[in-house]
């Protein structure tokens, strides 16, 4: 409840998530927080259009990047959506997608509890009914990091 209030409270803040450790098959330790937040920083307040992102295979997991350019490097989509990794591909990303689908029902029964805020208990049940990107999207309302341009 605290952390879902805060974040309700603050629409203008943006949150991203950034895996550690390991993109997909790949050890990467702790260089895509470090590359986030040298891109984000540098961005200032710019938001990503629509042609830069697109939806993550897994609606859990929200958008993906397409390729991007960082201090003249680019990134490409192999680091980006994991499922484009040769050692990964398709099957296994969704095989992947099942096996965090499920610890996410798992875990998330254990919130359903009655001092649960409202939107608290509608982001659950979403997941729990197998929600869309879009669904997740319009549980909260927020200043997205995109724009539709």
């Amino acid at each position: 409840n605290l952390l879902l209030k805060q974040i309700i409270e603050t629409p203008r803040m943006c949150y991203i998530l950034c895996p550690n450790q390991h993109i997909g098959v790949w050890r990467v330790g702790f260089m895509p927080q470090w590359i986030a937040r040298e891109y984000l920083a540098r961005r200032g307040g710019a938001k990503f259009t629509s042609d830069q992102i697109i939806p993550a295979r897994c609606a859990l997991l929200g958008y993906a990047l397409k390729p991007i350019m960082v201090e003249g490097q680019t990134i490409g989509d192999w680091y980006l959506q994991v499922d484009k990794q040769p050692e990964v591909g398709e099957e296994a990303y969704d095989q992947g997608s099942e096996i965090l689908t499920k610890f996410f029902h798992n875990q998330l029964v254990k919130f359903l509890e009655p001092d649960l805020l409202p939107p608290g208990k509608r982001i659950i049940d979403c997941c729990l009914s197998g929600g869309s990107l879009e669904d997740y999207s319009s549980l909260i309302e927020n200043k997205a990091m995109f724009t539709e341009e």
